[in-house]
């Protein structure tokens, strides 16, 4: 599913931005609980189409997903299986195999079966983490949006996660949203980035080119990747590609060497 914003009218700005459909789109910025609850249908419905079809009211609501970046926010001190029941009656969804649908969501993230019985604060972090995707996948969601999803991992985790959200997005056809601060994640893992700045759309485009604005990025005062950084500082004395594998990096300075 595709969702795109034209002109949409908020805090005098007129916002235009895409979430673009079987892609990881990512945005950062600031003031970024507005952008989420605009993706999450909060606010206004006006000039918001999906699909390149007008959005005439809310019932699409349902199939967007929210993963906070806190747990305890929006989980309790339960069994894993009693927290995915808990949330099936809340959204009034009503399987005829009950087990069948948890141990299918649990098996899309990659966790077994045997977790149901568990306390879900038993559970390493990036287990809690696949368990908040896997609460989502209940309602079969179109998009998934995930607040700060890597943060208090380390990296074998983090490509644990990346691994689970590239296979939503090309297995399922998800649209991925991640919401994050974190500008090494964001140029590494998505394909589709929005800057929000200042209650307006800043930038928006490929990540990749949209990273290479860096006199944008420098007068504004947001964080660049580290690469980028060091892409900037070679190509003063050679021509540089921009790339995201410093395998890459390091193998187009020796060439120019």
């Amino acid at each position: 599913m595709e969702l795109a914003f034209k002109d949409y009218n908020y805090k005098n700005h007129k916002l235009s931005f895409t979430i673009k459909e079987k892609e990881i789109n990512g945005i950062t910025g600031n003031h970024l609980e507005e952008i989420i609850s605009m993706i999450r249908l909060q606010r206004d419905i006006h000039n918001i189409f999906v699909n390149k079809k007008e959005l005439k009211d809310k019932t699409l609501k349902a199939k967007i997903a929210f993963v906070r970046e806190r747990i305890e926010e929006s989980i309790h001190e339960q069994t894993v299986g009693d927290q995915m029941i808990e949330y099936l009656k809340r959204e009034d969804i009503y399987p005829k195999n009950v087990l069948k649908k948890l141990k299918d969501a649990l098996k899309i993230v990659g966790l077994k079966e045997d977790v149901l019985v568990r306390n879900i604060y038993s559970l390493s972090t990036s287990e809690q983490k696949l368990v908040q995707i896997s609460l989502e996948l209940l309602c079969n969601p179109e998009i998934i949006i995930l607040e700060e999803p890597m943060k208090v991992l380390d990296g074998k985790n983090q490509k644990k996660i990346m691994m689970v959200l590239k296979r939503l997005k090309e297995e399922y056809g998800k649209a991925i949203v991640i919401i994050s601060q974190d500008p090494e994640l964001l140029y590494q893992e998505t394909d589709h980035a929005i800057i929000y700045h200042n209650h307006q759309i800043l930038l928006e485009g490929k990540t990749t080119e949209i990273y290479q604005k860096t006199d944008i990025f420098r007068k504004n005062k947001l964080p660049l990747p580290e690469i980028i950084e060091f892409i900037e500082m070679a190509r003063k004395h050679q021509k540089i590609e921009y790339v995201r594998d410093i395998r890459d990096l390091i193998k187009d300075i020796y060439k120019h060497v």
